[in-house]
C-alpha cells in the first residue's frame, strides 16, 4: 500500500474526503462538466472520483493541503449543487496522492438496487450516530440482526462482529442479499452499515418496502469511516479488522480491533498471512479485487494467477499471461478440463451459461494457439514468475499504476497486441 498508514506530518499532507448528498440536481451534465474542468485545472494537486445524478452527488477526492484545492472544491460544490451547504465530509489523512487521476461521471442513480427508489424519509428508518450505534449493539449483546452492505472483498478486510456479509460483488447481487434478509426481518430490528453511509440510504428504504412489518431499520450515520474515527483503536471498538478504501491506501489509517478468531483481515488463500492490498491482486478471470498476502501474490506456483470465490473452479485451469510459459502437458490438461466444463455448462443450461462458456472458449483457444506455435517450431519460454493480470508485466516489476479497482480508467502499459497468435483485445 503506497501512502503511510500513520498520519503524516509536514508539507506533503493530503486530505482524503468522502461525501454524498441526496438533493435535486436539474442539470447533472452541466454540474459534471464544471467539476471536470475544476479537476483539470488542479490536476497536479487534486484527484478523485465523483458521480452526479438528478438525485444528488457522491464522491471521494484527495488534495494536497498546501495547494488549497479541497476548500475551493467544496465551495464549488456548494455553489453548483443546492443542498450541499450542510453536506458532511468524512476526512482522513494520507502522506501522498491516493488516486491516479480524476473521473467525473453522470449516472441515473447514485446507488441502484435493481429497481428505481426515490430517496425519502421513512417512519421506520432511523439514523444512528456512531455512539448510538455502538451503544445499541452493546445493549443487544450479539443478538442484533446486523447487515454489512459492502462487497465480499470489503467485508473480508473488516466487519462488525456477528454481521451478515453478502457473497456479492455488485449492486444486483447485494439486492438479492437484501431480498433474503427482508424475508427474515418480520418483527425484528435490523442494523445496517457500509463504508460511508450512502448505500444504507437506499438499502434501508428498500428493506422497509420489502419487509413492511420490520420493527425498525437502523443505519450507521457516516458509516464505518465515522465509527472508526470515534472508536478505532479503542478496547470498546465493535468493528473487527480494517476499513477497506477504494484508493491506493487500501485501508483507512484507523483500524478496528484485532480479530482473534481470524474472521477478517486474513489472506483469502493461505488464511494465515497479513494481506497486502494492491491493484495487481485480482482474479485472473474477472479481475475482481482479492485480499492476498505478499507471499501468495508473488508465489510462482500459480504465477500470480489467482481466482475469486465465484471462479474457484478455474483455479489452476484458467490462464492469461502465463500461457507461453506453461508446459505442453500442462496446457493440454487445462484445455481438456475447460472443454469438459464447457460441455457440462451447455448440458445444464445453454442460454444462461453462454457468457461462462465464451470465457472458457477464449482461454482454451489461446492455449491451443500456443501449442500450434510450438509445433511449428516455436520455443517454450519457460519462466516461473508471477504476472500482473492487469498489465501483463511481471509482478515484481509492476509499479501498481496499472488498471485496477483504484487505478486509472485505462491500462497505462498495454499488453502485447497478440497473445499466442490471438488478438489480446478479444480476451476479456
Amino acid at each position: 500500500m503506497a501512502p503511510d498508514a500513520a498520519a503524516p506530518d509536514g508539507d506533503d499532507v493530503h486530505d482524503v474526503v468522502l461525501f454524498y448528498a441526496y438533493t435535486a440536481i436539474e442539470r447533472p451534465d452541466a454540474v459534471a462538466s464544471t467539476l471536470k474542468s475544476f479537476f483539470a485545472e488542479h490536476a497536479a494537486h487534486f484527484k478523485g472520483r465523483v458521480l452526479v445524478a438528478r438525485e444528488g452527488v457522491n464522491g471521494t477526492a484527495c488534495g494536497s493541503r498546501r495547494s488549497g484545492a479541497l476548500p475551493m472544491f467544496q465551495a464549488l460544490l456548494r455553489e453548483l449543487v443546492p443542498g450541499c451547504e450542510t453536506m458532511p465530509y468524512k476526512t482522513s489523512l494520507a502522506s501522498e496522492q491516493v488516486f491516479h487521476d480524476a473521473r467525473v461521471e453522470t449516472v441515473r442513480e447514485l446507488v441502484g438496487w435493481g429497481e428505481r427508489l426515490a430517496h425519502e424519509r421513512r417512519e421506520k428508518v432511523v439514523h444512528l450516530s456512531p455512539k448510538e450505534f455502538h451503544e445499541a449493539l452493546k445493549a443487544r449483546d450479539g443478538e442484533a440482526t446486523v447487515l454489512d452492505l459492502r462487497n465480499e472483498n470489503e467485508s473480508i478486510v473488516g466487519k462488525f462482529r456477528g454481521a451478515r456479509c453478502p457473497d456479492a460483488r455488485n449492486m444486483q447481487e447485494l439486492g438479492r442479499f437484501l431480498d433474503s434478509a427482508a424475508r427474515e426481518s418480520s418483527g425484528k430490528e435490523v442494523f445496517m452499515y457500509c463504508t460511508g453511509g450512502i448505500r444504507c440510504e437506499k438499502a434501508a428504504i428498500y428493506l422497509e418496502k420489502k419487509a413492511p412489518d420490520v420493527a425498525k431499520v437502523y443505519q450507521l450515520q457516516g458509516g464505518i469511516h465515522e465509527y472508526l474515527e470515534a472508536y478505532g483503536g479503542s478496547e470498546e471498538c465493535l468493528f473487527l479488522g480494517k476499513n477497506f478504501t477504494f484508493d491506493k491506501r487500501g485501508v483507512m489509517p484507523k483500524s478496528g480491533k484485532v480479530d482473534c478468531d481470524g474472521e477478517v483481515w486474513n489472506c483469502q488463500r493461505c488464511r494465515d498471512g497479513e494481506p497486502k492490498l494492491r491493484s495487481c491482486a485480482v482474479c485472473v478471470v474477472c479481475r475482481f479485487p482479492l485480499v492476498l498476502c505478499e507471499r501468495c501474490q508473488t508465489s510462482t506456483s500459480n504465477r500470480g494467477e489467482w481466482t475469486c470465490s465465484h471462479h474457484a473452479n478455474l483455479d489452476g485451469v484458467y490462464s492469461m499471461y502465463a500461457v507461453p510459459h506453461l508446459t505442453a502437458e500442462d496446457l493440454t490438461a487445462r484445455i481438456e478440463r475447460m472443454k469438459c466444463m464447457e460441455r457440462e455448462l451447455f448440458d445444464a443450461d445453454p442460454k444462461s451459461t453462454a457468457n461462462k462458456r465464451r470465457t472458457l472458449r477464449k482461454c482454451f483457444t489461446r492455449m491451443e494457439a500456443e501449442l500450434k506455435r510450438r509445433e511449428a517450431g516455436g520455443a517454450c519460454d519457460r519462466r516461473d514468475v508471477a504476472f500482473c493480470r492487469n498489465s501483463g508485466r511481471e509482478l515484481a516489476t509492476c509499479a501498481g499504476d496499472c488498471m485496477g479497482f483504484w487505478g486509472p480508467g485505462h491500462v497505462i502499459e498495454k499488453p502485447p497486441t497478440t497473445l499466442c497468435g490471438v488478438d489480446a483485445t478479444s480476451v476479456e
